[in-house]
Order: C-alpha cells, then sequence, then structure tokens
C-alpha cells in the first residue's frame, strides 16, 4: 500500500468520522433543542390563548350580570305579556294613533354547551313584535328616544315609514326583538334598570331627525306661518300668546307650560313677557316678537328669512 493511498483512506475516515459526529449532536443535541424550543413556543402561545379566553370570560361574565338583570322573565309566557303591556303604555304615552302591537310565540335560543360535546344549551327565548300606528315624525322621535331609553333587552329590528295625505302623518311599522333569559334576575315583572347619568349625557339628542322631515309637504312653510298676533291676559289671570297657524285666520291662544297644536312641529312656548314670548323647538330657545313668525326667529344665520331681535 503507497503513502498515498494511506492518506486517502485517512482522509476517507476523517470525511465520515466528521459525518457522523455530525449526525450524533444533530440526533443529540440540535433535533431536542428545536423540539423544545418548538415546545416552548406553543406552550407560551397556548398559556397566551388561555389569559386571552380567561379575559374574555371575565368580560362575557360581567356582561351576562348585566344581561340577567336587563333580561325579561325566564318564563316566556310571563316574559311576552309583560312586556306587551309595556309597550302598548308606551304607545299610549306618546300618543301613536290606531296602534295594534302583536308578539309571536317565544323562540328558544340555544348556545354550544361548554361541558357536552356536540350539545347545545338552552339559555333563553326570543320574542317578535310587530307594532303599527299613526303618528307624527316628532312624537315617533320622541318614541324612539324613550324605547332606547328602556332598561329591557331589545332591539329595533326593522322600521318602516309611509305618510299619510299631506298633513305630516306617519303610518308607522316598526319590528321589534326582545329577550328573556333563563337566568333573569327578575322572575315576576319586568327590569327597573336605568341608564347612569354619565350613559345618558352620552346619548345624542333624538329630534335632529325632527328638523327635516322628508316626508311631509310645507314643512318649513308650517313655522312661517306661526306668526305671533298678541299677547294677553284672559278672565282667569293667566297670559297668553296668541299664535295665527295658517293664512285661514285660526288663532291659538297658548299659555307658557304648553305647546303651539301644530302637526308637523312640537313648538314649545317656555316663557311669556309683556312684549316678546320664549319658544323652544327641538333643542333650541328663541325669543319672538309680535309680528313675527317662529320661521323667521328659527332660521339659519345670514337667511334672508332671519330677523334681528333686539
Amino acid at each position: 500500500m503507497t503513502s498515498t493511498t494511506k492518506w486517502l483512506l485517512v482522509a476517507c475516515a476523517a470525511v465520515f468520522g466528521i459525518y457522523g459526529l455530525d449526525r450524533m449532536y444533530q440526533g443529540w443535541v440540535d433535533q431536542p433543542t428545536k423540539e423544545l424550543e418548538s415546545d416552548r413556543d406553543r406552550l407560551s402561545t397556548e398559556v397566551e390563548e388561555s389569559k386571552r379566553l380567561q379575559f374574555a370570560s371575565q368580560k362575557a361574565g360581567k356582561r351576562m350580570e348585566e344581561y340577567a338583570s336587563r333580561a325579561l322573565p325566564s318564563d316566556p309566557t310571563l316574559a311576552r305579556s309583560l312586556y306587551q303591556e309595556w309597550l302598548l303604555e308606551l304607545v299610549e304615552k306618546h300618543q301613536l294613533k290606531s296602534a295594534s302591537v302583536d308578539a309571536s310565540q317565544p323562540t328558544p335560543i340555544e348556545i354550544k354547551s361548554r361541558t357536552k360535546r356536540g350539545k347545545r344549551d338552552r339559555v333563553g327565548y326570543r320574542i317578535d313584535y310587530s307594532l303599527r300606528g299613526q303618528t307624527t315624525l316628532a312624537k315617533l322621535s320622541a318614541f324612539l328616544d324613550a324605547f332606547r331609553r328602556a332598561s329591557h333587552l331589545q332591539k329595533i329590528r326593522s322600521v318602516s315609514l309611509n305618510p299619510l295625505g299631506n298633513d305630516g302623518r306617519l303610518d308607522v311599522s316598526l319590528s321589534i326583538q326582545v329577550l328573556c333569559l333563563d337566568k333573569a334576575v327578575n322572575e315576576k315583572e319586568l327590569s327597573d334598570w336605568e341608564l347612569t347619568a354619565e350613559a345618558q349625557e352620552d346619548l345624542k339628542p333624538p329630534t335632529t331627525l325632527v328638523q327635516r322631515n322628508p316626508f311631509a309637504k310645507g314643512f318649513a312653510k308650517a313655522l312661517q306661518d306661526l306668526e305671533l298676533k298678541a299677547i294677553t291676559v284672559n278672565r282667569q289671570g293667566v297670559t297668553e300668546a296668541w299664535f295665527s297657524t295658517g293664512g285661514r285666520g285660526r288663532i291659538e291662544k297658548v299659555p307658557a307650560g304648553q305647546s303651539i297644536p301644530n302637526h308637523l312641529h312640537d313648538v314649545f312656548v317656555s316663557q311669556i313677557e309683556s312684549d316678546r314670548v320664549l319658544v323652544r323647538l327641538t333643542e333650541s330657545e328663541h325669543w319672538i316678537r309680535l309680528g313675527q313668525s317662529v320661521g323667521q326667529v328659527v332660521a339659519p344665520e345670514g337667511s334672508p328669512e332671519r330677523s334681528t331681535i333686539q
């Protein structure tokens, strides 16, 4: 065997030795390290997911406590009857005419069970109501504001408005959905839960819709026709503001604390002085003098209808 052959054999043995050492390193050190790092990353992800789910569960638990306080009674028959009575009272309070309220049969609400695989647990019932009636846009706005401030687990799913003639009346159709839960706190009556003062301050004023009636004809003209004609004191000593309400010479005598009869607007007389009257329209108040119309004093700044009040 020549020296060259010997060196070749030594070189081959060295290569195979290095290869074997590399395989041993990968099998005993590198691969287990990678597996451990992978397991560590997986466990870290699972821990973070567990924390997220725990936090979400805590939030859901607090939300469910609130829902249980606001939900209709767990007995769906009783809940159906009590809510229908409440809704009819709200309708009467806000003067919806020719109103009718119909309720569907309660529908069970089921969610995926947390303890039984492939099973679903009932948590309560859903009840649908349909409300129809006739009203003005101002009264409808007040009704919707009272509805959103109520405590019940309720929502309006759809609203349909159709004008009736040219006098500003609307045919209203509402689709309402409410929930009664098996864990409801109130078993015999509806919730008396109320919004906090901070939450009520966050609610936007409900009167923006009334400022622009998309259905009524003569919406702006109706304000121009409300002209202050006189301020008098009647036989009972009550000061009254006399407003003309149209081109037919009709006069309405309105004391302070009452609204001027009008089918398109809710104009409230707040205060009466010897030569002027303070009226409130939506969220703003305006002084109006003899010979001026409500339309003049509430017109936007810079418009030709705007009058300067001394």
